[in-house]
């Protein structure tokens, strides 16, 4: 017989939780698809590896300049008009990619995509910090997130098939594949006014009695947060604990988007393979964050620790990323990148119950807003810094050392949290076990 946990567990995966998932998934896919567009576009535009990595820096230009303003239009127009405008913007924005003549018009439409997708991780984030109670939020967040991975999982394949195929109307492979790939979220635009509901009492899906329980559950939390953690956004900017989380998420930003962007390029320079068989290849590190995102969030969960969870993956992460630089195999490297986004995917996808639990909700929607403006940071400086170094070195061995070391530093920056929160977190009420099994989705 069902319980009354269980109803909205499963209410809340199915209108809140796989929404979210399959819109990140676009978002996703719509950023990083550049990464395999480059296979071609970078010859019909003329671009060199310097000037790619400024066209892909744009779009974090306008991403963290618009941080906060997209978190202000969040609290104004609500969750269901919020959503829909920064997913129809990025969608036009992502479609009209394949019509770009030059790198002005590359630099113009990545900057209207950043300024689109500019909020969407931080809301993620927070919407699910509102709506799911912190024993279960790990792998609601990770369940979000891991829609990062699958959507290289899926476009990388995508985007190769699309990149070699035939194209109808002369157009080239990249042009098309840009319109296959943003037209869809155009059209999930206008599905999102009818699906998206917050806070949760105002959720037409849940009646009376589970909208009183679900509210229970989250004011018990509230009542600790405000003995233990941030109440203002004062305390926000003041917390060591918080400026620490916002440089674990600049490291963990820093190698994510450092494979993201940059390595179908690589591949190709060590492989010579063609676009299909990178898009493939692409997708094995990605293979490896999901599953270190579904893991180590769900065993995090099922003990209630964080800060060994997320140093540990960190660490890892950063040593197989390094061994896979000087693997004397092509097939070892393989294998190596795979644990390397295992360590990767582990760390993020437990990253964010450790910032949440120490901000009242009150501060949650500026204080995650900060820390994933700080933390991609490192996005902006990260596309340049490689392009500079393949463009003056010409090769790409020495920006994967730099990516591996400061994935691992995200551990020391834990383990100051650790001690200064007295190695605990700020503990909710009990909750139900059926939220547990919520899917989550990374922002």
């Amino acid at each position: 017989m069902d319980t009354l946990e269980n109803t909205v567990s499963r209410k809340i995966i199915l209108r809140l939780i796989i929404p979210i998932m399959v819109l990140t998934v676009l978002n996703s896919l719509d950023r990083v698809n550049i990464s395999f567009a480059a296979l071609q576009m970078n010859d019909d535009l003329g671009l060199n590896p310097e000037l790619y990595g400024y066209a892909v820096s744009t779009f974090f230009i306008s991403y963290l300049l618009f941080q906060f303003p997209s978190a202000k239009a969040l609290r104004m127009l609500g969750a269901r008009w919020w959503i829909f405008s920064v997913v129809l913007i990025w969608g036009i924005s992502a479609t009209c990619m394949a019509l770009v003549q030059n790198i002005w018009h590359l630099f113009f439409l990545r900057f209207c995509l950043g300024i689109a997708e500019a909020g969407f991780a931080p809301g993620v984030v927070f919407l699910c910090s509102c709506w799911v109670p912190k024993k279960y939020r790990a792998r609601a967040i990770a369940t979000t997130m891991l829609a990062i991975p699958i959507s290289v999982i899926i476009g990388g394949p995508l985007s190769g098939w699309l990149l070699s195929m035939d194209p109808p109307f002369g157009l080239p492979g990249w042009r098309w594949m840009f319109f296959i790939e943003g037209l869809p979220a155009i059209v999930l635009a206008f599905v999102a006014l009818k699906v998206f509901a917050h806070p949760p009492q105002t959720a037409p899906w849940l009646d009376s009695t589970e909208k009183q329980w679900l509210e229970n559950e989250l004011a018990g939390e509230q009542t600790v947060k405000q003995e233990t953690g941030a109440t203002s956004f004062r305390d926000v900017l003041t917390d060591a604990r918080i400026l620490c989380s916002a440089g674990v998420w600049f490291a963990l930003i820093f190698g994510s988007y450092g494979i993201m962007f940059w390595l179908p390029l690589v591949m190709q320079e060590m492989t010579g393979l063609g676009e299909f068989q990178i898009g493939l290849l692409s997708a094995l590190p990605w293979l490896g964050i999901g599953t270190g995102m579904i893991l180590v969030s769900r065993h995090s969960d099922k003990t209630q620790e964080r800060f060994w969870h997320v140093g540990l993956a960190a660490v890892g992460g950063g040593l197989c990323l390094l061994g896979s630089a000087y693997s004397p195999s092509n097939g070892l490297s393989l294998v190596l990148l795979f644990l390397a986004g295992v360590g990767l995917g582990g760390a993020q996808g437990t990253f964010w119950t450790i910032p949440t639990a120490i901000m009242a909700q009150a501060v949650a929607a500026n204080g995650v807003v900060l820390i994933n403006l700080i933390g991609n940071i490192s996005s902006l400086i990260n596309s340049s810094v490689i392009g500079y170094v393949r463009e003056t070195t010409g090769s790409y061995q020495l920006t994967i050392v730099l990516l591996a070391v400061i994935i691992a530093s995200a551990a020391v920056l834990v383990a100051i949290i650790a001690r200064l929160s007295g190695r605990e977190l700020p503990q909710s009420t009990p909750a139900a076990p059926a939220v547990a099994s919520a899917p989550e989705s990374a922002v």
